[in-house]
């Protein structure tokens, strides 16, 4: 319900703009097509600003919204709203330059020359210049070029443009000269949006790291290129996070502080430490076994809803593959804690591979719940060998149509799984993943 409610919202905000865009501009004044043009590329402005204002909330880590939709969600809305924010975006200033020209009787190029030597709109060109470089080069082609770390900083010029598109907006804008409830209106929306940007995403981080002096209590070696790191700190049983949930980390030491990456709670909380386990995949993660006990760190979060509140069925089937099983190990305990009925499928490559293959056990031996490993490179295998599809999951788990699913793992792999479970007769609505899209 929550859901729909934030939709209808989201949407009642875009249609507010039409009677006003529609009262101050008086469409039908002249009835040339002239008036049109101009009018629909100052409707493609306020739109386009509308549009990237919804981004700093999609992309804000805003507690309260995260919690019904799921950070990963919003993220994924973020990227697909960037693009109807570029065509926006583009579509204001041709249609205003193209308005002009034809008013003027003077070429495209001559009344863009004439638009780039106006003062009042140099901030304007400045703007769209911005979004249109961060837009672009944040397509996937340009994308996976670039370091992570030096893509956002380009990114956070996105906020500097929308600055100066707003200026721009008050200056020339005639919707906001005409009507004092439309520039309340529109104050109240960059407001709203700077506000929980920068509680969120700055001052929440800084409160918490100042109640909590999260620190870095021990690093332990799971597997050849798995480490955990327990974090230890004060209050932390005040410290509201439940199985499943994953953090964005900065650690305050050489090497590490300027760069945040986000890792999912591998141990189900006790008030005293939190557990994330990370694999080395190269650059950042290779480091994280030369972490020294004290270091501090910052924590963004948690974040995600793939936690053990989300399932209502007392049957249940965890499926894992390969680093995803560090969200799924702590989710397990929480479900069986709760006497449901679970079933856990991991796939690794070989059995060195296993992350937790002690504490599994263990966990089974206690809740004496089935737990299936399926190993694709390992020759002596006398267990599931190969991958995790709908033959496996058909005959291991003949009643997978009955179960809420909990499913973490590569991409391809979990596609593959969705596809498989939509096929054995499994509700969508009953299948829980989470990806990270940061």
């Amino acid at each position: 319900m929550r859901k729909v409610i934030y939709g209808l919202l989201v949407l009642g905000l875009v249609l507010i703009l039409l009677p006003w865009w529609q009262t101050s501009w008086g469409l039908l004044s002249t009835g040339q097509s002239l008036d049109w043009t101009l009018a629909l590329a100052r409707l493609a402005g306020l739109v386009a600003v509308y549009s990237l204002l919804l981004q700093v909330i999609l992309i804000g880590r805003i507690g309260w919204i995260e919690k019904v939709f799921g950070l990963d969600r919003l993220i994924k809305w973020h990227h697909r709203n960037g693009f109807a924010a570029f065509w926006l975006i583009l579509a204001h200033p041709v249609l205003v330059i193209f308005s002009y020209a034809q008013l003027s009787r003077i070429s495209f190029g001559q009344q863009l020359l004439i638009f780039t030597r106006n003062d009042d709109l140099f901030q304007a060109v400045i703007a769209v210049a911005l979004f249109l470089a961060i837009i672009g080069l944040s397509l996937s082609m340009i994308r996976r070029y670039w370091r992570y770390e030096a893509w956002y900083l380009v990114h956070l010029g996105t906020y500097l443009a929308i600055l100066l598109a707003f200026g721009h907006q008050t200056e020339l804008g005639g919707d906001f000269a005409n009507s004092t409830w439309f520039t309340i209106y529109w104050n109240t929306l960059y407001a709203f949006a700077f506000i929980h940007l920068v509680w969120f995403r700055f001052l929440r981080p800084a409160y918490l790291y100042q109640k909590h002096a999260f620190r870095v209590e021990r690093t332990e070696t799971e597997t050849a290129d798995s480490v955990s790191v327990y974090i230890s700190g004060k209050h932390l049983e005040q410290f509201k996070i439940a199985p499943g949930q994953f953090m964005i980390l900065r650690f305050l030491a050489k090497g590490f502080w300027w760069q945040a990456h986000p890792f999912s709670l591998s141990a189900v909380p006790d008030g005293k430490s939190l557990r994330v386990t990370i694999k080395n995949l190269g650059d950042f993660t290779s480091q994280i076994k030369k972490l020294q006990p004290g270091t501090k760190l910052v924590i963004d979060g948690p974040h995600g809803v793939f936690t053990p509140k989300a399932s209502t069925n007392p049957k249940v089937l965890l499926i894992a593959g390969g680093v995803g099983i560090t969200p799924i190990r702590s989710v397990t305990e929480a479900l069986l804690a709760k006497g449901k009925q679970v079933v856990m499928l991991y796939a690794n490559k070989t059995e060195n591979d296993i992350i937790f293959k002690a504490e599994l056990e263990q966990l089974q031996k206690h809740f004496n719940f089935p737990l299936y490993h399926v190993l694709s490179d390992e020759s002596n295998w006398s267990g599931e060998a190969g991958y995790i599809d709908q033959e496996k999951i058909s005959r291991l788990v003949p009643d997978a149509k009955e179960c809420d699913v909990y499913l973490c793992g590569p991409k391809p792999m979990m596609q593959a799984i969705r596809t498989a479970l939509k096929n054995l007769g499994t509700p969508k609505r009953r299948i829980f993943y989470e990806s990270f899209v940061l």
